[in-house]
This record gives C-alpha cells, sequence and structure tokens, in this order.
C-alpha cells in the first residue's frame, strides 16, 4: 500500500512539473505578414539596426539572418536573468559567470504579398565550477526574446496597437470558478409561506 501511494505522489509530481514547464515556455510560432518579402527584409535588418545587434551572416537567397552575439548580463545578478530569457538549471558544483544570446532569423517567400518570418534566440551561459573551469553551455529560450523582437518587428510595420497572438490557455492554465452557496443559487420567491 505504501508503494502504491509512493508511485502515486512520484506521478502527479510529475504531471505537475510538466505542467509548470508547459506554463513557462512559450516560443512564438512563425510569424505570416500579407507584405513583400523585400519589405519584410529590409524591416528586420532595420530593427536589428535598432537594437544595436550587429548580422554575423545573411543570405537574402535561402531567406536568413544571423546576428552576432550580445551580452545580456555578467555578474551577481546572472542567475536571476537566466530566469527572464531562459529556463534556469541550478549548477550543483558552480555558478553563472555571464550569458549572452544571439538571433537565428528566417524570412520566407510565400507568394508576391505573403512572407512568414520566424525568430529562434540561442543562449549561451558561461559557467565556471568551484575548481575553476569554465566552459560555456546552451540555455533553452523560454520564448521572450522571440517575442519581443517579432512584437518590435510587427510594431514597426502595422503600428503600435500590434500584439502577438497569445495561445488560448488550457484547462490547467484557467483560474478557477467559484459558485455561489446554495442560498444564493436558488432565486427567493415572494409567496404566502415566505416573507
Amino acid at each position: 500500500m505504501t508503494l502504491r501511494l509512493a508511485g502515486t505522489f512520484w506521478l502527479l509530481s510529475l504531471c505537475l512539473n510538466v505542467v509548470g514547464l508547459a506554463q513557462n515556455r512559450y516560443i512564438p510560432p512563425p510569424l505570416r505578414v500579407f507584405i513583400p518579402f523585400e519589405a519584410a527584409w529590409g524591416m528586420m535588418q532595420e530593427v536589428l539596426q535598432e537594437r544595436e545587434l550587429p548580422i554575423a551572416l545573411e543570405n537574402r537567397g535561402q531567406g536568413y539572418i544571423v546576428s552576432e552575439y550580445r551580452e545580456f548580463i555578467s555578474g551577481p545578478l546572472t542567475d536571476s536573468h537566466i530566469r527572464k530569457i531562459g529556463e534556469y538549471q541550478r549548477l550543483p558544483d558552480g555558478s553563472y559567470l555571464r550569458v549572452q544570446y544571439q538571433y537565428e532569423i528566417l524570412i520566407e517567400l510565400i507568394s508576391e504579398r505573403d512572407t512568414i518570418v520566424t525568430a529562434n534566440a540561442n543562449i549561451m551561459a558561461l559557467t565556471r565550477s568551484f575548481l575553476g573551469e569554465q566552459k560555456w553551455v546552451e540555455v533553452q529560450s523560454n520564448g521572450s526574446l522571440e517575442e519581443g523582437l517579432l512584437t518590435e518587428f510587427g510594431k514597426k510595420l502595422f503600428g503600435e496597437a500590434f500584439r502577438l497572438d497569445q495561445p488560448r490557455r488550457g484547462f490547467w492554465q484557467r483560474d478557477p470558478t467559484y459558485l455561489p452557496d446554495m442560498s444564493e443559487r436558488i432565486p427567493r420567491i415572494a409567496g404566502p409561506e415566505r416573507p
């Protein structure tokens, strides 16, 4: 009986962890815009320039742009800043020193006035073990960098009212609905038997 209870508790905690990860991570899907490829390409370059992200590699024929790495944070607040842009993994034998990111952007021509824009962020963190060994590790993005870039891109094209569509909240993310108690549910009827 104890083993069955422990197994049930383990399964329940695993499900809650999976639900928690799903709530925190949202990578925006490709953005479909009804503008020519040239306009989308030029506007994305302008957005990267305004964000002071130099372009490391670009190929207009294949429709991709890769920015150079940009340092996001260094110093004692690195752990808390990783949580803002990625999935934080606690290090058992060291600490994070620096975090940097770059964008990989794909702009695809669908038709003369139909283009799809996809943004991915590569996040790298410099770790140092207690013995002094340093190495760069990959951090999974939580989607905030990609969402910020695509939102800024959309606002430049369509105005300040532009917003990315958010996914509909699933059953586990919804706020609970509270029902009134029994006395509040049944409407009072005036009659001879009731005052």
